[in-house]
């Protein structure tokens, strides 16, 4: 029988989340790394804290690899989307910049027939990101709370605050007071997606680690956590795409 947990460490100054599996057919450990993330398999007999030396003997290795992989996802990301389209929702949304003449210094953004309309005054155009991230990072902000208080309800969990940023390397945190934080390009993931980081980062107000039971708390209240997790790692170039 193969059992399996998920563990966090921290490699060449970035954060890693892995499996670790207990196999009776293994001889030797050995690291896996793939779309899915990364694995370390372990013949029986062997600790979680094995994993850890493992790992922790084979950075400068996970690191490249997991760079490589970055931008291979980077590159595929630059392929898929036309240089006018954001996604939105998880959805393809064309970003549409129309300039009026007569339009004051304020620029507008407008939602409207699976289109963002970018309002901008004659001679604008440089502002154009500027202007789309705002309204993003807006969007992001009255979405994330309203997923925060529903979800929280149902875990019966209360956090002090929530911040909106743009973190490089995390989509969430949760703070040892309790206010907890997201990127605001969450925005442009699925619902779901931006639903299960929420749970997550609910979930260290009940169990402040990344142990087996805090996993059993995330599944517990979003057993669709798993394929929420790969759509980030898959498409995460995606959520950074060039506004201007």
């Amino acid at each position: 029988m193969t059992r399996s947990s998920i563990s966090t460490t921290r490699i060449q100054g970035r954060e890693l989340s892995y499996q670790v599996k207990w196999s009776e057919r293994a001889r030797r450990l050995r690291i896996s790394v793939s779309d899915a993330g990364v694995t370390v398999t372990l013949p029986r007999g062997f600790a979680a804290r094995d994993a850890e030396r493992f790992v922790q003997e084979n950075a400068a290795w996970l690191d490249g690899q997991l760079s490589r992989m970055e931008k291979a996802r980077q590159k595929r990301a630059r392929q898929a989307l036309p240089k006018d389209v954001i996604l939105l929702r998880g959805k393809p949304t064309q970003v549409k910049v129309i300039v009026e003449a007569d339009r004051k210094a304020r620029a507008l953004i407008r939602e409207a027939a699976g289109r963002l309309q970018v309002h901008l005054p004659e001679g604008a155009g440089d502002i154009k990101g500027e202007v789309v991230e705002r309204a993003l990072r807006q969007m992001a902000r009255e979405e994330l709370e309203q997923a925060v208080a529903r979800h929280a309800g149902l875990m019966r969990v209360k956090p002090k605050a929530v911040t909106i940023r743009d973190q490089r390397t995390r989509w969430g945190s949760c703070s040892t007071r309790g206010t907890l934080s997201f990127n605001w390009r969450l925005i442009m993931a699925p619902n779901e997606v931006m639903n299960y980081v929420v749970v997550h980062e609910l979930s260290h107000l009940i169990e402040p680690n990344h142990s087996a039971a805090f996993w059993k708390v995330v599944a517990h209240y979003y057993p669709g956590y798993k394929e929420a997790r790969l759509w980030l790692k898959r498409n995460t170039p995606l959520l950074r795409p060039d506004l201007g």
